[in-house]
């Protein structure tokens, strides 16, 4: 079957958009230039993390690699944007990741305020809801050491579950079971009794698996 191509240029569009916003909002929370780690890292707590502000997640498939999130198509995007002028790439070089025995690429980003900024202001008016929730989210992140970004997501109760194993695909699509969402099921534990508003769950859960990574 052949893929359609205005699905493939929405999907395209779509993923531009959302480094873009992941970008802007590391910047805000005071995270800029952003690792390329904590990027990808926080494009995972992204997609599980949605359903607390009862978004959908944007990419529900993710290759579990022992060293953590990486979405290759979404650094391929990066890379893209790095060549238009939209994104800017600071001390890149490549490193060998033992755990997958590959050679990936190293590197801090920033946004090109000049260009970018059009092209964000839209999103913020069309894309209300999934702003403030990228928002409030990299404001979470951002209470995270230096140490700590791009290394966290390994303790996450999606990405930590047994019962994938390396090297396979983690699956949190809509049509996959809500119980299954470990990430977001474990958000809206906490407080129980009291009624906690997202951004609050946001970062309990982040606190949560900073507490965890610091205790091993």
């Amino acid at each position: 079957m052949k893929a359609n191509p205005e699905n493939s240029f929405q999907e395209a569009t779509a993923r531009i958009v959302r480094i873009l916003s992941l970008l802007d909002a590391l910047a805000g929370a005071g995270v800029t230039p952003s690792s390329s780690r904590g990027l990808h890292e926080l494009a995972f707590l992204a997609n599980v993390l949605a359903p607390v502000f009862d978004l959908p997640p944007m990419d529900a498939v993710l290759l579990k690699r022992k060293s953590g999130p990486y979405y290759p198509a979404l650094q391929q995007t990066i890379d893209r944007l790095v060549g238009q002028g939209i994104v800017e790439v600071l001390n890149p070089y490549y490193e060998l990741d033992e755990a997958d025995q590959r050679c990936r690429m190293v590197a801090s980003y920033r946004l090109c305020r000049e260009v970018a900024t059009p092209a964000l202001a839209r999103y913020r008016v069309l894309f209300e809801s999934e702003a403030r929730f990228i928002d409030e989210l990299a404001a979470a992140y951002s209470a995270l050491s230096d140490q700590d970004q791009g290394h966290t997501v390994l303790s996450d109760a999606r990405y930590a579950d047994a019962s994938v194993d390396d090297n396979n695909v983690i699956d949190f699509g809509q049509w996959v079971s809500i119980d299954k969402n470990f990430s977001r099921n474990a958000a809206m534990a906490f407080a129980p009794g009291y009624n906690l508003l997202p951004a609050e769950r946001l970062y309990l859960y982040i606190d949560h698996l900073q507490q965890r990574v610091a205790h091993g």
